[in-house]
């Protein structure tokens, strides 16, 4: 699955392994549910999702995990950088304020913050932070004030060449000043904004971007965001990168100056990507990697049960696999054109033929703005477009037919005579695989004909909008200010190329309300519009796998914006 992370902010994009973050599968379609979505080690997840696989550690030892896909830089806050993998290295070298917990609870970071973020004023918003003296990065540069300026500065969307991930929030500060030697830290907000616990999320060192340039300029700010490209040299977090090569593993060892309240136990943290998830459960077996964090299969699932020596657990969780039709492309500017392809498709379907038999829960998703687990969740394709996703093939022809389309159902052509054509994308799984199969079956019975290609290089794909329709996942989060980016007019993660004012106002206001159930009612305007224009089709929430020996204790599944390396440092072999 292709999924773009944005931290805590919101939606990201999924690809090969874990959650835009992008996320991996490999498997048959099909078969039956044979067993149960839980390993006896992780039996407790269901119910204690922070607690599970709890216990004790004993000093030393490794672990390898096996990554999706290989990353394409360090900069999880770059437009081409905000994939799950990579932010699930960068939380073992940034300090952050909050971490998402399993169970979605928003929590403060004790390790780097004194106290609870506090709301100092509400008119205008004003929250402080304290960050513990002893809170540094490795060359014990203290971690402070600047480096929440230099966040805001670069991301709060004034420079246009700094091509940020997401903008949102960042873009609604006033003013981020620090005091008592920069260990405290106040942040102004231009006008309210609900979602603040979301930014600053994975500090970068302004200190080491100030290397690249004067960080005070444009120039600056630019040369160091870029700088955050490269492998880091630096921590301020309970791992420390020692080797990364991108095709084979990326190497973490404890950072000498933590300053946290865990120290870590393990030695040595691998990353492997293994990008044919064929290949995963083999290299479990023959113990190349302990684990990984995948986008789990039928094959995948029935291999775990035999495996007496792996605990696993399959959850849904922030995150959902969709279809993007590409707005720019000359024949999918066409509304009409648009709506007979999502009206043909059907998600039941491509349900049934991929995730079903492992995970019995799934069901189409009715929403683009809000997931189905979820408080504020509606159907709104159910009361706006009831047939799209719904496979509805003559209800399909019929609207070509009335926009004047010829070869309806044999050959298809637009009013200028040219045949229509189709160029569907994806990751090479199998799950994504057979639902292209679908999709083409469906939509020849239109007269389209679509042509599948697998991409290698989701996030390039997607930047490069080297697609008609393109299916991956969007990871989301409790926090709603990410949609915004998803969806505004020219937004960093909006790839339909669509826009409409009306849902740029909503947006807007959904971003600066304190009102939670008016953030819905807006949320649900915008969805409204969103759905009408078939520009995008929600297919099901995504099921996530975390699958690890028993040889390791206190690592479970987090299937929101902080993924499942959000505490590393308790990471442990089990002690005896």
């Amino acid at each position: 699955m292709h999924v773009r992370s944005k931290r805590l902010t919101g939606l990201v994009a999924l690809g090969a392994s874990a959650l835009l973050l992008v996320a991996a599968c490999s498997s048959k379609t099909g078969g039956t549910n044979k067993g149960p979505q839980y390993s006896p080690g992780y039996a407790e997840c269901a119910t204690k999702a922070d607690d599970c696989n709890s216990g004790a550690r004993k000093e030393g030892g490794q672990i390898v995990l096996a990554q999706g896909k290989t990353i394409p830089n360090f900069n999880v806050n770059a437009d081409d950088g905000a994939l799950v993998e990579s932010v699930e290295i960068m939380n073992m070298v940034q300090p952050t304020p909050y971490w998402f917990y399993p169970s979605a609870k928003i929590v403060w970071n004790k390790d780097m913050l004194v106290s609870e973020p506090a709301i100092k004023s509400q008119s205008p918003q004003t929250i402080e932070y304290k960050i513990r003296p002893e809170a540094k990065w490795d060359d014990d540069t203290p971690i402070n004030a600047d480096d929440f300026i230099y966040a805001w500065k670069t991301l709060d969307g004034h420079d246009k060449k700094i091509n940020a991930a997401g903008t949102t929030g960042y873009d609604q500060i006033q003013s981020v000043t620090g005091s008592d030697s920069g260990k405290t830290v106040t942040v102004v907000f231009k006008d309210p904004y609900a979602d603040w616990k979301g930014l600053f999320t994975g500090l970068y060192p302004a200190h080491i971007a100030a290397k690249a340039g004067d960080i005070s300029t444009d120039a600056g700010l630019e040369a160091g965001f870029k700088a955050q490209y490269a492998q880091p040299t630096w921590s301020g977090g309970p791992f420390k990168i020692t080797s990364y090569d991108k095709p084979t593993q990326t190497t973490l060892v404890p950072n000498p100056k933590w300053y946290g309240f865990d120290k870590p136990t393990l030695t040595q943290v691998i990353f492997k990507p293994i990008t044919d998830a064929s290949q995963q459960i083999p290299a479990l077996k023959n113990q190349e990697i302990q684990g990984a964090n995948v986008q789990p299969s039928q094959t995948i699932y029935e291999q775990l049960q035999q495996m007496a020596n792996v605990q696993f657990e399959i959850t849904a969780g922030a995150a959902y696999e969709h279809l993007v039709l590409n707005t720019k492309s000359p024949q999918l500017a066409d509304q009409k054109l648009r709506e007979a392809i999502l009206t043909a498709i059907d998600r039941q379907a491509i349900i049934d033929k991929t995730v079903k038999a492992y995970f019995p829960d799934a069901k189409p998703l009715g929403s683009h703005t809000l997931l189905s687990n979820q408080e504020g969740y509606e159907d709104t394709l159910s009361k706006v477009a009831p047939d799209q996703g719904n496979g509805k093939v003559d209800a399909a022809k019929k609207i070509l037919s009335d926009a004047g389309y010829t070869g309806v159902g044999t050959a298809l052509k637009d009013k200028s005579g040219k045949a229509v054509g189709f160029t569907l994308r994806s990751t090479g799984t199998a799950a994504r695989k057979a639902t292209a199969e679908i999709m083409q079956s469906e939509l020849k019975q239109l007269g389209i004909t679509v042509t599948y290609k697998v991409t290698d290089d989701l996030s390039g794909t997607l930047e490069q909008e080297d697609f008609d329709g393109i299916v991956f996942g969007f990871a989301g989060s409790p926090l709603l200010g990410g949609t915004v980016d998803i969806w505004k007019t020219g937004g960093g993660s909006n790839y339909t190329q669509w826009g409409d004012s009306q849902v740029d106002d909503y947006l807007k206001q959904m971003a600066t309300s304190l009102d939670q159930q008016k953030r819905y009612q807006l949320l649900h305007q915008a969805d409204e519009i969103i759905t009408k224009a078939a520009v995008d089709l929600p297919m099901y929430l995504k099921p996530n796998l975390m699958m690890v020996t028993k040889d390791y204790v206190n690592i479970r599944d987090n299937n929101f914006g902080s993924y499942y390396t959000y505490n590393t440092q308790q990471w442990g072999v089990k002690a005896a």
